[in-house]
Parts: C-alpha cells; structure tokens; sequence
C-alpha cells in the first residue's frame, strides 16, 4: 500500500497530543545518508575504541532490584572481560553497591554464580579466605602474620564502580566519577515514570553466546521495518509501516508500534479478525459487547478491557497511563546496548553486550517481565511468544537463567528474529557487502552510532 511519506516528519501515530507530552514527535535529527563502515561490526581494532571510549564510561543495565531484595543479596554483572558484583548493603531503595568481581590479593572471581547471597556480611575469596564486607573494605586477611607490612599496608578492599537504581533496573558504570544515570537517560525516565516496573515480576530469564556483533544483533530490535516478513502473523493487528520514531538526546530513542486494531496492510479495515477478538478475551473483554466497531476502531474496546484488567488486580498505576499506552508497544533504547518493550502489563528487557575476545560475537540476554495475577483463571502475556501465556501466574518464584540449546526456546515471536542475526553477520563480512542503506524507519541505528562516534572521539559521518 503506497503512503504519503516525508523523512523529516516521519510517521506521527498520535497527531493530536501536546507538544509536551510523552507521545508527542521529537524534532527531526539529520544523521545524512551514508553507509556506516561495515568494519565497525567485526574489527578488532573497533572493539577496542568501543571498549576504551564507552564501554568503559558509560552507564548500561545490569540487573533488577527485585534480585536484591534482602540485605547480602547480590547478582553478578559481566561486560566484556569484566566481571561485576552488584550487592544490596542497605535496606534504604538506593542503598546498593558495584564493585569488580576481582579480589585484590591473586584476582580470583569472588563470586561465581549469577545471583546469590552473601553469608555472614563479608565476601570471601574462595582461593585464600581474604574477605570484604558489604561496603568493599578489607576484613580480614587470612594468616596476616606471613606477609610483610608494606605488602598489604593498604589494607586492599574491592574497586568500587558508579552504580544506581532507577524505577526497579540497576545500571552500572565502569567509571566511579561518573555524571549521574539521570543525566544519561534524560527524557526517558520522564517518559516511562509512570510505570511501576517494581511491580512487575520475572516471567523468563534467557542469556546466550551469539555468532553475531553486539551492534548486528541490536540493530534487529531498533526498527520494524523488517516486521511483515519476520513476523507476518502479527500484521492483522499491529502497525509494522505506520510506527513512530523518535531520537532523543544521548543516543536515546523510542520506537511506538501501534497495537489492537485492523492495521492498514489489511485490505477490509472494517472487519474484526479472531486475533483481535482473542486478545480482547484474554483481558476479560467481551467480542459481542463492541459489535458497534469496526476493526481499525477496535483499540476502544483492548484500551476499555485492558483498565478493567488493571483495576481487577490490583494495578493502579495503570491510571496514570494514557491509553495508548495502556495499548501499544512502546520501546525505548537507552543508549548504549538496551531496548525495552514496554506494555501496561508485560515488559521485555533484550540486552547486548561485547564478547571479550571475538568482535564476530556478542552476548544476547533477554529478561521477560509480566504483572502477577490475582485469580487462577487469567493468563499472562507472554511477550516472547506475542500470546497470552500460563493460567494463574503469581510470580512467586523467580526462574532461572537459562541458556536455550535450540532457537525455538526463546519464544516464537523472538526466535524469528534469532534466527537471522547469526545469517546477517555472515552477510556483513561478505566481501560482496558495502555498509547497510538505511531507510528513516531505520534512523534509530545512525542515532546511536553517532552518538558511539561521539564517545570514542571519532568525527560523525
């Protein structure tokens, strides 16, 4: 279907909303037209500017608060070659710490499991029995009497890195004079405050070892200009041509993907299709109360089932969201290596970070979070699969991580995406392949390579 398009105005999904709302266009951004440098997506020697330049400066996601609920407990954050332990020292929301996951005395890991719980308040290397209380000090060193006194003179407790809590996530940053999270997140937070994502619970938790750039693999969950062959069976009821991009300062952006209604790639708009129907059931809505509407109007009656759905379990919160979002799929990249599908009720975390070794590589993970119902009869949404899920889901018991031995194991909607991003990295160290021609539903990608360009020192363009 041919659409009246201008690049610098970009598709507007709510053209009615002040300009000071959280749904409201951001100004155009001119990132030109040029290929980016396909080397930047398996080179070494980029890599390496990445590491010194912004990985090693920047504030990226390292976990949840909800894994540090008690006083000890900690969770282990890697980045690249790096090993991190994030431990809650305090019963106060902010009272967490980071520091490398590196004992001063020989460099063992001190902890060795993903999440945990410190015994007695101190960590203790498990190669010589040093040990280091919550705050990182130095505690005790075993058989202190063997060595000499300018030797440990220093007392040596664990390097501490920048660490804060922001709306239930944890990031970490590398550099411990670090400016503010806030400062780097700037109009996000304001955007996604209203969501109590403290209220929401692990549903799947899927890390994995991929054959593809941190960068290839991020750049396929940036746009969904790839949605009508990757994922056709969600063409009858969301927008795949018609979505909103908006770039923001940092490197920052936000995808809106409009959701619950007879799309413009279907021919008929005025017919409501079994899917739509479905998804309104599942949220306790009835098909034959809304026979008045036609299908590209059909967003009235998920926005009416979806409130009722919030007020039966108990979420308040979901007063505060306008009912787009109460709809529609708003997903946000704080920059650098995180994209967050963000509903009223389920929430997907996708993660991208650096292989320590191999620049063709890349660690992928994906953390599902849904709202706990209060019934045994509602089903949950499972983003990953884009369906409703399990009857009666609490979220009582957090699942493991776990690291998937066949595609199909991150979900269908999910693995069609996986599927491809190995096929794509192999394509873009082709000798046939010149740099990627990026449309402005891509424009996300040129934002933040620019800003990537702009934190290793490198002249745009």
């Amino acid at each position: 279907m041919a659409v009246n398009f201008d690049y610098k105005r970009g598709f507007v999904v709510y053209p009615e909303v002040e300009a000071k709302s959280s749904a409201a266009k951001a100004p155009f951004v001119d990132h030109g037209t040029a290929r980016p440098d396909k080397r930047r997506y398996y080179s070494a020697e980029e890599a390496q500017l990445e590491w010194r330049g912004m990985w090693m400066k920047s504030w990226a996601f390292a976990g949840l608060m909800q894994d540090l609920a008690q006083v000890g407990d900690y969770f282990r954050y890697t980045l690249g070659k790096e090993s991190f332990v994030v431990v809650r020292t305090g019963a106060g929301a902010g009272e967490i710490k980071a520091y490398y996951n590196v004992c001063p005395h020989r460099g063992n890991r001190l902890v060795h499991t993903d999440f945990g719980h410190v015994t007695g308040g101190c960590f203790t290397c498990d190669f010589h029995g040093w040990k280091y209380g919550l705050d990182g000090a130095n505690r005790e060193i075993r058989d202190e009497q063997i060595f000499r006194k300018e030797v440990i003179a220093d007392r040596p407790g664990l390097t501490r890195v920048s660490c804060e809590a922001w709306n239930g996530l944890v990031f970490v940053n590398p550099d411990p004079q670090a400016a503010p999270l806030r400062e780097q997140l700037g109009v996000l937070a304001e955007h996604m405050a209203p969501y109590a994502f403290e209220q929401f619970r692990v549903f799947r938790d899927l890390e994995v070892c991929w054959n593809a750039n941190w960068k290839t693999a991020m750049e396929a969950f940036l746009e969904f200009y790839h949605a009508d062959d990757v994922h056709p069976e969600i063409i009858p009821l969301t927008a795949t041509l018609e979505c909103q991009y908006d770039l923001y300062e940092n490197g920052n952006s936000r995808m809106i993907i409009p959701v619950g209604f007879t799309t413009n790639r279907i021919a008929d708009r005025d017919s409501v299709s079994e899917g739509l129907k479905a998804m309104l059931r599942a949220y306790g809505g009835d098909p034959e109360q809304y026979r008045h509407l036609k299908g590209h109007q059909y967003k009235q009656a998920l926005v009416e089932a979806k409130r009722q759905w919030g007020r039966k379990h108990g979420y308040g919160f979901f007063e505060q969201l306008s009912d787009d979002q109460i709809t529609d799929d708003w997903n946000y990249f704080p920059f650098p290596n995180m994209t967050m599908n963000v509903f009223a009720d389920s929430l997907l975390l996708q993660i991208f970070r650096p292989h320590p070794t191999d620049a063709s590589k890349s660690y992928y993970n994906a953390i599902t979070l849904c709202l706990p119902v209060s019934d045994d009869e509602t089903r949950v949404f499972d983003l990953n699969e884009f369906a409703h899920g399990p009857k009666g889901w609490k979220g009582e018991e957090r699942p493991a991580r776990f690291t998937p031995t066949d595609v199909s194991e991150f979900g269908y909607v999910l693995a069609q995406d996986a599927r491809r991003v190995p096929e794509v990295q192999k394509g873009i160290e082709s000798e046939s392949f010149t740099g990627s021609r990026l449309s402005e539903s891509e424009n996300r990608i040129r934002h933040y390579l620019a800003e990537l360009d702009r934190r290793i020192g490198r002249a745009p363009g």
